[in-house]
């Protein structure tokens, strides 16, 4: 046996071998030394960086649980106006996923990607790679493309891989509540010295949120996974308590975030358990296709949609939630006719581009050039660069209507299967997985009618990992349903 292969067997047999151990605190000292004799801050850090890639070879599951913690955590880092990350969850994103390749170029006769979802969300990932071909800006679309790619590797394929039982998502779960829970507590004990007042939202909620919207949806996103995993504790577990107390403390940061469509998202998560115990949802998503369809077909003819332009005057920036509540229903409310204005240019821009759209990612460079002047608003310069707020039309624009009917598919056949998934299981641990999942969602859904958030950390993984946790399930059933037969 080589030098090498010795070296090599020691360090794979123990974490910290005493020799090993002793020159790498001798080459952290030298760092520091350098570091301060350099003037070079990156010195510090070089050892830590060297540490973290060994544990990262040794075992790379103990890191896709750190990016779960750090999701809540994450904060928005620009290097320029044109390049930013978030820091750290997407650093972790990219090295998962550059593992997740070299262990598929090695294991590939042990990858299977054969469930239904598989091929739903590569149809949706192959369009979004051919709509890039048509962009009007191709490096933004890449850009898009590349970030679409490592959510579905680290949160779908590695979810599926790393979180293989109940068990694993209930410590995923816990390693996802209490950061979260932390960055409301630290959000309320901020916002109580403003005396909780809505015009002082947005700033209470950095530096984890850009605005309170972000910082509503995680935590109603996660509260069906919180609502899970109290429900896997007995009574007089102490647990259950801890869980149940993190629980009221994001329903409390919902309250005072003040955020309309996290609202309704909750709701509407909380219905949708009890359509699939009651076997409504295909009924209900029949219902509401045909509903939007008549609504948008109403507003056409004519260019009815004209009589609800806002009065430029009267729809301003309202200081109180009261305020901003009926002014949304008299159609004064600014985020709102500020939405309209850009959905009234969306609809322009699907008429220009049906098929292939604007290329991912390019609404904003060239939305003004369809928009109507008698909806406009205060706000319309959109210094802060946001998009359509709203996913079904910014994916209809980027990506064109078949862009929009793929995704459309995607998300009503989950729906459909998930469904079907949950009667079919007759594990409780597992049938409460699937209904979670579900209820998530939806969450998710609810709110993409009036925001863009898929392509967010704070949301975008959440997409993903539901529809691997009723993946998970559904092998797991398979696996047991194998067993019974033989």
């Amino acid at each position: 046996m080589t030098g090498f292969s010795v070296w090599n067997e020691r360090l794979l047999t123990s974490p910290f071998p005493e020799r090993e151990w002793r020159l790498f605190i001798l080459f952290w000292a030298l760092c520091i030394s350098g570091g301060i004799y350099f003037d070079q801050v990156l010195l510090y850090a070089l050892p830590a960086l060297l540490l973290g890639a060994f544990f990262f070879v040794k075992d790379v599951k103990p890191f896709y649980y750190l990016l779960l913690a750090t999701l809540p955590l994450s904060i928005e880092f620009s290097f320029s106006d044109a390049l930013g990350t978030d820091l750290p969850s997407e650093p972790l994103m990219l090295m998962l996923t550059g593992a997740f390749l070299l262990f598929a170029i090695r294991e590939s006769h042990s990858i299977r990607f054969n469930h239904l979802f598989d091929l739903l969300l590569l149809v949706n990932f192959c369009w979004i790679i051919t709509t890039i071909f048509f962009a009007e800006i191709t490096l933004i679309s890449v850009k898009y493309a590349l970030a679409k790619f490592w959510y579905i590797i680290t949160f779908y394929a590695l979810a599926r891989r790393f979180l293989k039982a109940p068990e694993d998502w209930k410590k995923a779960i816990w390693l996802l509540l209490i950061p979260l829970t932390i960055t409301h507590i630290i959000t309320l004990i901020k916002f109580q010295s403003y005396g909780f007042a809505f015009a002082d939202v947005n700033r209470v909620v950095g530096p984890f949120y850009r605005n309170h919207v972000n910082f509503a949806a995680l935590a109603v996103v996660v509260l069906p996974y919180g609502w899970h995993l109290f429900n896997q504790y007995q009574a007089k577990n102490k647990l259950k308590w801890v869980v149940g107390l993190c629980l009221l403390i994001l329903l409390i940061g919902v309250q005072f975030s003040y955020t309309r469509a996290a609202y309704g998202a909750l709701l509407a998560g909380i219905g949708m358990v009890y359509l699939v115990r009651w076997k409504l949802v295909k009924a209900t998503i029949a219902t509401a296709l045909i509903a939007v369809t008549l609504f948008v077909a109403s507003l056409l003819p004519h260019n009815r949609f004209m009589d609800i332009a806002p009065d430029y005057e009267n729809t301003i920036t309202h200081f109180e939630f009261s305020d901003l509540i009926n002014a949304t229903y008299k159609l004064q409310d600014i985020s709102t006719m500020e939405r309209v204005y850009r959905w009234v240019a969306a609809f322009y821009m699907i008429g220009e581009r049906p098929y292939v759209g604007f290329g991912p990612n390019n609404f904003y460079d060239h939305y003004k050039n369809y928009t109507v002047h008698a909806f406009q608003t205060y706000v319309s310069n959109n210094p802060e660069r946001s998009g359509i707020h709203s996913y079904y039309l910014m994916v209809a624009v980027e990506q064109g209507i078949p862009g929009l009917v793929i995704y459309m598919i995607l998300i009503i056949v989950v729906m459909i299967y998930g469904e079907r998934l949950y009667h079919r299981t007759l594990d409780p641990v597992r049938k409460s997985l699937v209904i979670t999942a579900l209820s998530s969602l939806v969450v998710i859904h609810t709110l993409q009618t009036m925001n863009d958030l898929i392509e967010t950390d704070k949301v975008g993984p959440f997409f993903f990992l539901s529809m691997a946790v009723m993946v998970v399930v559904d092998q797991l059933n398979r696996k047991d349903e194998n067993v019974s037969i033989k």
